[in-house]
């Protein structure tokens, strides 16, 4: 099991400081959630994380609502992330059907255009062909190579959402207040 260390000198840290939402229900500072997100991803996609929260004792007594609210925020980003890979694979599949359309339409024209005088025909037929692969780029790299990364991408998340948090408390007092 991988540990994420992350350490706190006030919940402000914690949280993103424009949402208006009471401290719980607050979204993650997005840099905390970068943080977390490529810790995360240093470690095999099968490699369990624990969050390991360093900080002061004042902080020890928000662990609880620190915990809710960093598993909420990433199973919320999880579903997120789940309805986006749906709706690009939804569109991947409807772009290869029309790449695919695109393909069959110019193999009819690049017969017809065998017919047409060589320079020109030729150059139109080839033409066309590297239209038909165009068109087929985007789709296949979508289906392929896209869903790839979200594969990933989605159980890092899932991963985040159901990590234990350990509590560790620092050595060092916590800083007056000005």
């Amino acid at each position: 099991m991988a540990d994420i260390h992350l350490r706190l000198q006030s919940l402000e840290q914690l949280y993103d400081t424009f949402d208006p939402a009471p401290f719980p229900d607050k979204a993650l500072d997005r840099r905390v959630e970068a943080y977390l997100v490529e810790s995360a991803g240093e470690h095999g996609h099968a490699e369990p994380v624990t969050l390991v929260l360093h900080g002061t004792p004042l902080i020890e007594k928000s662990l609880g609502d620190i915990g809710d609210a960093i598993h909420a925020h990433f199973a919320l980003a999880s579903a997120q992330a789940e309805r986006r890979h749906r709706r690009r694979s939804r569109v991947g599949r409807i772009a290869m059907l029309a790449g695919l359309a695109t393909l069959g339409g110019v193999l009819v024209l690049r017969h017809w255009l065998a017919m047409a005088p060589p320079p020109l025909g030729e150059v139109l037929s080839e033409g066309l062909l590297i239209l038909a692969w165009v068109a087929l780029w985007r789709p296949i790299e979508t289906i392929g190579f896209d869903s790839w990364e979200s594969r990933i991408e989605r159980g890092i998340l899932r991963k985040l959402a159901q990590a234990p948090l350990r509590w560790h408390a620092d050595a060092c007092k916590p800083m007056p207040a000005s």
